[in-house]
């Protein structure tokens, strides 16, 4: 059966109107690529502070694509690959922790989509700045190979009978997550170097719901799940959502 395409006068007149209407909406980017470069830090039992100690250690490479949904809200994917680790052996206090000597590292691959919400409109059209501030949260879903190490506990100096001994039986026997859920929430700030190129910087805490992020949890503290966060700078690119063709103006 052969079908034929009419091109109606109301047809012609909807994709007026509808042109139009958008043409009148703010000029925001029709989508945006970026690329970014940082270091994830890990939060957990191993750490000898709270804002974590590997934070020299391991880079972080990550790229996104964000689609805005009006001129303050965007949906954006992003896609990371990192690392993150700790070993007691490096810090001398509190003490007990070079007694204990555990360690672990695994590399992180996270795939995350946010919302994010710029705080002064997109950076096109009459709202155009050239600082921009904004935050975002959302969902994600990081992958892992958890590599443990507990062969240099000194067990005469915590004793057979401690919390950490037996609490590392229980631990060696416990899989480890090979795939965990994380919440990303971060902020950040973004800098119009041109109409196209931007260049910004942001941090992101990675809420988990394990305490297995460093393979231990018995043997530390188990009241308490393990987290990471990570800061990154980048560069991005915004393509224009009218390919470059200005609307025209309409006269009342």
């Amino acid at each position: 059966m052969n079908y034929a395409f009419r091109v109606t006068p109301f047809m012609i007149v909807l994709g007026i109107f509808t042109s139009a209407q958008l043409c009148a909406q703010t000029k925001s980017r029709d989508y945006e690529i970026g690329i970014n470069a940082g270091q994830l830090i890990y939060q957990g039992d191993l750490t000898s502070g709270y804002w974590g100690d590997n934070i020299y250690r391991f880079p972080d490479i990550g790229v996104y694509f964000r689609k805005p949904i009006d001129p303050w809200f965007s949906l954006r994917v992003n896609l990371s690959r990192g690392k993150i680790g700790e070993d007691e052996s490096l810090w001398g206090n509190p003490s007990w922790k070079r007694k204990r000597n555990f360690s672990f590292s695994t590399p992180v691959t996270e795939l995350s989509g946010v919302i994010s919400w710029n705080f002064l409109g997109e950076n096109s059209g009459e709202n155009f700045h050239r600082l921009s501030p904004y935050v975002f949260a959302g969902l994600g879903v990081s992958f892992l190979h958890i590599n443990r190490d507990w062969s240099k506990i000194d067990t005469a100096y915590f004793g057979s009978k401690s919390s950490t001994v037996s609490g590392l039986g229980i631990d060696t026997l416990h899989h480890v997550p090979g795939m965990i859920p994380v919440i990303p929430v971060g902020i950040g700030i973004s800098y119009a170097i041109t109409s196209n190129w931007s260049i910004y910087a942001e941090a992101t805490y990675r809420v988990t719901f394990t305490d297995y992020l460093d393979g231990f949890s018995y043997a530390g503290n188990p009241s308490t799940k393990d987290h990471y966060y990570g800061i990154a700078v980048g560069i991005s690119y915004h393509f224009k959502d009218n390919n470059g063709i200005k609307c025209p103006k309409w006269r009342r």
